[in-house]
């Protein structure tokens, strides 16, 4: 926050600091594209890192500290995108201070799990040869094509109200927005702006606050800049997260909706549609521990921690040995069949276990739990060959998951490591003895 009161410049250097050491950072990380996604590598959605539709402070906070533990309790490496944009297309001192000082909180508040080397922060930029250029260009233009096409076929599950500046609490002009969750965080957004001449309607008619509900091309473009935020995201991704064989991250439904629209086999979508449904499983995410505390015992337990995460492979596997596309009564069947018995059997060992620790230590744990879409999708997105995917609740995409943790995790155990969750148990007793 003290960013606020810097001189204009001091706000131009540090800017100009941050995003070159972010930059030349982002350079270093090694490109192995190897055509198999990395099942615990991810790209965080523009939600996930608190850069959607929500600023506020503490609503921003809560969401890195999220990410935070999510990075620290699954993940071996999380791709954050700053907010930055390249300091010649940053038109005035305002506009940079709120950009640095947003960078500054998502990298204050992940700084341990970025010297772990767990968060990687990068800003929004990717360089190409000249015969990818075009592919690349391409790509951005019928993804914020598409984006605009469902700004506008979406319009009706939206609600637009525009208020005159004087009527205004900020004195600007502002549009009040409300929406499905998918797509706005909270189900509402505000902006503010600085009309042109011409801009309101001269027939319109203002209520005693000053608002009237916006129809029409004002609602239409009015949502494209939401819709056009998602495009840039997707793009970001396919042009710069796939390099790096990672998964989409999102808790948000909507913000894989353009990765679903460009998948165009109905079949698949369908059977993707069906697998996320079906498979979903809740994480705890230990709120009484502090990110050091996590990322100690992870390094202690390292054994522990990739049994853990390879069982969460082999429920997966399952499905992903099917080579081919899968009808949602199929989908539902494997999960009756074979997936289900596997999570409840997991579920009660986790149970039984913190039953009998609850039973020595009085008190209990708080706990956070993340709604985690254990999916595994295959298809063809066409700009992109394969393609994969996955979220906090979303998880969309192709072949996900290999056997390397599992053989490699193989390591004589003591009887009680032997327990698929004891690094989740490891964690408990750290918290209870806290």
């Amino acid at each position: 926050m003290k960013i606020e009161d810097f001189q204009k410049n001091r706000v131009v250097k540090l800017y100009e600091n941050v995003y070159s050491a972010t930059h030349e950072a982002q350079l270093k990380v090694q490109e192995a594209n190897s055509g198999e996604i990395d099942p615990f590598n991810f790209l965080a959605s523009a939600s996930m890192r608190a850069e959607s539709t929500c600023w506020e402070w503490i609503c921003r906070i809560q969401k890195l500290d999220f990410l935070g533990r999510y990075a620290a309790l699954y993940a071996d490496r999380i791709t954050v995108p700053l907010p930055l944009r390249h300091p010649s297309k940053v038109e005035d001192v305002a506009w940079a201070r709120s950009l640095l000082s947003h960078s500054g909180l998502t990298l204050l508040r992940l700084r341990p799990l970025i010297e772990a080397g767990l968060v990687v922060p990068v800003v929004m930029i990717t360089q190409h040869c000249e015969h990818t250029q075009p592919w690349v260009d391409k790509m951005i233009e019928i993804a914020h094509g598409v984006a605009n096409d469902a700004a506008a076929e979406l319009a009706g599950k939206f609600r637009t109200v525009y208020q005159v500046p004087e009527s205004s609490p900020t004195g600007r002009s502002t549009i009040y927005v409300e929406g499905p969750e998918d797509y706005l965080e909270h189900g509402r957004v505000v902006q503010l702006f600085d009309e042109g001449p011409g801009w309101r309607a001269k027939r319109w008619r203002f209520n005693k606050a000053g608002k009237i509900e916006l129809k029409g091309q004002r609602k239409t473009a009015v949502l494209r800049r939401i819709f056009n935020q998602i495009a840039t995201d997707t793009t970001f991704y396919l042009d710069y997260g796939r390099l790096h064989n990672a998964r989409y991250l999102t808790d948000r439904r909507g913000e894989a909706f353009l990765l679903d629209m460009l998948t165009d086999d109905e079949e698949l979508a369908a059977s993707s549609a069906a697998l996320n449904a079906f498979m979903n499983h809740s994480v705890p995410l230990l709120g009484d521990l502090s990110l050091a505390t996590l990322l100690r015992i992870r390094r202690e337990e390292r054994d522990s921690f990739c049994r853990y995460r390879a069982a969460l492979q082999r429920i997966l596997n399952k499905v992903a040995t099917q080579d081919r596309r899968m009808r949602k009564q199929e989908v539902h069947e494997v999960f009756q069949e074979q997936i289900q018995p596997e999570l409840l059997r997991m579920k009660s060992e986790l149970y039984q276990e913190r039953r009998r620790q609850r039973r020595r230590i009085a008190g209990g744990l708080a706990t956070l739990a993340a709604s985690v879409g254990l999916g595994a999708f295959g298809g063809i997105v066409p700009l992109a060959a394969k393609l994969a995917l996955a979220g906090a609740g979303a998880m969309v995409g192709g072949r996900l998951l290999s056997r390397a943790a599992e053989a490699k995790c193989e390591h004589g155990a003591t009887l009680a490591e032997k327990n698929d969750f004891y690094f989740l148990l490891r964690l408990t007793q750290e918290a209870e003895r806290n």
